[in-house]
């Protein structure tokens, strides 16, 4: 059984910088198993328990986050929607993934949210970290400017 829970995918390798993420959830069970999970995949992390907590951290600037993996119902002011709206206008460098429970929630994600993944709870920690490793390999590749034609 302790081989099932042994991580698939591993981000570390020679050469590269271990991406951090900031997860995000007001429930402690959920966010300290996806954390460790995610270190166990070897990538560094740091834990909100609300969307004010993170913006703090996101603003602080005194770490370096690659991705915000956060849910979206939390208490406070605001909720993950408003947490990757403000994301998206301030720091459009730094991907999203949002997740629920709540299956409603999952189309106003979209479209809310297009551009950024959703993940219904409960969700397969294997395609968690697939969907982190797809959105920061996707934030390094050059945007190349389309030129108009003269």
């Amino acid at each position: 059984m302790a081989e099932e829970l042994k991580p698939k995918y591993r981000f570390r390798t020679p050469g590269r910088r271990t991406p951090t993420i900031l997860v995000v959830d007001d429930e402690p069970l959920i966010r300290m198993a996806v954390s460790d999970f995610l270190q166990e995949c070897g990538f560094k992390v740091l834990e909100a328990a609300h969307a004010a907590e993170a913006l703090a951290m996101i603003q602080s600037g005194h770490r370096e986050i690659h991705l915000v993996f956060s849910d979206v119902r939390m208490p406070g002011e605001i909720d993950g929607f408003g947490l990757a709206r403000w994301v998206r206008q301030n720091r459009p460098d730094l991907p999203v993934i949002l997740t629920s429970g709540d299956a409603r929630k999952s189309e106003i994600a979209h479209e809310l949210c297009a551009s950024e993944p959703f993940l219904v709870k409960p969700y397969n920690l294997d395609i968690v970290v697939a969907q982190i490793r797809q959105a920061i390999e996707a934030q390094k590749k050059p945007v190349i400017a389309q030129r108009k034609p003269w």
